[in-house]
């Protein structure tokens, strides 16, 4: 009796052994999955530690069309490639250069030489700004630019001068009785420049300045002008699409001879602008809290054919600035060179997913 009690006896325990056993197996698969979920939860909130440990970088959105769209691109390859938040304030070329050196806007994707040369070099000198990389192709630009047909129409028109026996071609009624003057856009630096030039050639009593109100006016009235082949006397700069368009496309320009510049003369603005040097520019501070953003715009280039590419689109599709930037970047590979692999990697998924 005592030997099968003892072999009832470890019979069940063994029963319960098994039971136990395939109850803590039982546990063990309910328990995995609420493991990956703590992993996963804990992935989630490293990768949120990891953004607040990251700046936002806010960008001067400045009021032409190529620093909208090297904007858009800029903050489309920080936030998908890097991983930064990105933010823009808007504004014209001397308010967005202060808040650049206040640090309430970090970067700054075109400062135009020696439009901001003042102020610039002030920044400069106090080390709150920074010159990290160039933006544009070294452009021109011109105060006193005419259509190539009215230049042909009128062969004694070859100066700024000339202006003063010429006159009467662009009166218009808002002029006052004198040339009219289609100026640079009101806040920029070249809005100063212009009117001292004219002033130092004394031209003060030959010309009027209007301004246009913005760089799309501008365009509209000059290309309303050209197409209809009517005089006009304007700013402008470039290469831009649409300079472009005004050579090949609206029979060409023709820049009055100036006084050739020198760093003199350009004191007092008394002579023709020099080839504009176009950088990007930070605040300082942006080398020590976000290094990689400064490495990747040391390496920016953005050419006239990427300038030209995108505002074409631009142009003919009325895009968003965002949209616009989702599309070069989905049709250039020139982007790749100036981001890391892994960016590269990050951002080309993320286009793929658009």
């Amino acid at each position: 009796m005592r030997i099968r009690s003892w072999r009832v006896f470890i019979g069940m325990m063994a029963l319960v052994a098994a039971f136990m056993f395939t109850l803590a197996a039982c546990g063990a698969a309910e328990m995995a999955p609420a493991a990956d979920g703590e992993a996963a939860e804990m992935e989630e909130k490293a990768e949120d530690a990891e953004m607040m440990d990251k700046p936002t970088i806010v960008f001067a959105d400045l009021s032409w069309d190529s620093a909208q769209i090297q904007n858009a691109v800029a903050r489309y390859i920080l936030e998908n490639g890097y991983g930064y938040e990105t933010d823009a304030i808007f504004g014209d070329t001397l308010p967005m250069l202060v808040a650049l050196r206040a640090n309430d806007v970090q970067v700054n994707m075109e400062i135009w030489l020696p439009n901001q040369e003042e102020p610039f070099l002030q920044a400069l000198e106090e080390g709150s700004v920074e010159v990290v990389g160039k933006s544009l192709e070294d452009n021109w630009q011109s105060a006193f630019i005419i259509p190539q047909y009215v230049a042909d129409a009128n062969p004694n028109l070859r100066t700024v001068q000339d202006l003063k026996d010429h006159m009467e071609i662009f009166v218009t009624p808002d002029s006052n009785g004198k040339a009219r003057l289609l100026t640079c856009i009101p806040g920029w630096a070249c809005e100063e420049v212009n009117a001292n030039q004219v002033a130092a050639y004394g031209l003060s009593d030959v010309v009027e300045l209007v301004n246009p109100g913005s760089d799309q006016a501008l365009q509209s009235e000059i290309r309303a002008a050209m197409l209809k082949q009517e005089p006009v006397l304007f700013y402008y700069w470039g290469p831009t699409t649409f300079s472009f368009e005004m050579e090949t496309e609206l029979g060409g320009i023709y820049f009055l001879e100036e006084p050739e510049f020198n760093e003199e003369c350009w004191e007092t603005n008394a002579c023709a602008y020099p080839v504009a040097e176009v950088v990007i520019a930070v605040n300082t501070e942006l080398k020590e809290t976000a290094p990689d953003v400064v490495d990747l715009l040391g390496k920016w280039d953005w050419s006239f054919g990427n300038q030209r590419e995108a505002e074409t689109y631009f142009a003919e599709t009325g895009a968003e600035y965002a949209d616009v930037a989702i599309w070069w970047l989905q049709n250039s590979d020139a982007w790749r060179e100036w981001v890391t692999p892994e960016a590269a990697d990050n951002v080309a998924a993320a286009l793929a997913a658009e």
